[in-house]
């Protein structure tokens, strides 16, 4: 399985990390080869707005998707934040909470400093949020509140042929690591329930969406191939050298993130090899890679396609 990396952000908005994935599909397209698609986390969503991009786009980019000879044949979605997360409108409320406590504290202050102190504060404030990196930023986090959520599904379009499937997990005190636990911990207090990875609930990790109802909605339900056994595992086990620097003692010791890696990938090829969406090789190809499998992954690292 050849391997391209799609150059794509965290906390980009869904538009910029689609390009990024259009690029490494185009990458994958001159091999010649079918390839599948494989969202993790927020890169499920961006995998899925490329795909959506390049449906709507011009006859060659539409045949990027198409073509029978090296086109999409299968999706894979991990953990994926596709139905966004209750980490963005619980923390869009504490965002207003804090600028009207900061209000509230800059107002008492200005009868104590200087008419020139307070003009620069609020200049160096203004400059920040008007500054590139915070606007890109914010436009990332519309991916996971449910306004930026409800118009990724409501202008998508995908294929019908095409089938979907998923990894979803469910954290257990044995097997959260020490750096998601205040994270785990304040994810079931704000949405009442602990089924839930510490990012994205059970129920809103699936290949379609939840809370928009259209006919491309209907589409992608069919497509779902059934839903995913739940696993006992957390966000970030797909990750290791990544998160090689929040790796504690105890993590070592319950071997969390030390989970087989390759089940996130490799059942799904061997389950669409298994119902003829993706083809043997012939005899004479053996030496090629035969299919060419698109990853697009977020959060704590950026997108990757795998070809």
């Amino acid at each position: 399985v050849k391997t391209i990396r799609a150059d794509t952000a965290t906390v980009r908005s869904f538009a910029f990390n689609a390009i990024k994935i259009e690029e490494a599909i185009e990458a994958a397209v001159k091999l010649q080869k079918p390839y599948g698609l494989v969202g993790y986390s927020q890169g499920a969503a961006n995998a899925l707005t490329a795909e959506s991009l390049l449906l709507s786009g011009t006859p060659l980019q539409q045949n990027a998707l198409t073509d029978k000879h090296s086109g999409l044949v299968c999706r894979q979605l991990l953990f994926a934040a596709t139905n966004g997360s209750v980490h963005g409108p619980s923390t869009n409320a504490k965002v207003h909470r804090l600028i009207v406590m900061c209000e509230d504290f800059f107002k008492y202050q200005q009868g104590y400093f200087s008419r020139a102190l307070t003009s620069t504060v609020l200049a160096i404030l203004n400059d920040a949020m008007d500054s590139a990196a915070f606007q890109k930023s914010m436009g990332g986090a519309q991916t996971f509140l449910p306004d930026g959520v409800k118009s990724f599904w409501r202008e998508g379009q995908h294929l019908a042929h095409v089938p979907t499937c998923s990894i979803r997990g469910v954290l257990e005190d044995h097997t959260t690591p020490e750096s998601l636990e205040m994270v785990c911990n304040m994810l079931t207090k704000q949405s009442g329930s602990s089924l839930h990875d510490s990012q994205v609930h059970v129920y809103d990790a699936v290949g379609y969406p939840l809370y928009t109802m259209n006919r491309n909605g209907h589409l992608l339900k069919k497509c779902y191939v059934g839903e995913s056994a739940i696993q006992r595992t957390h966000h970030w086990s797909p990750l290791s050298d990544e998160v090689e620097f929040v790796r504690t003692n105890r993590d070592i010791e319950h071997a969390i993130f030390d989970c087989a890696k390759d089940r996130h990938i490799f059942p799904w090829v061997d389950v669409n090899v298994r119902f003829g969406f993706i083809k043997y090789a012939k005899k004479e190809d053996n030496d090629d890679t035969k299919f060419s499998n698109i990853h697009a992954r977020a959060l704590s690292t950026s997108s990757i396609e795998y070809t």
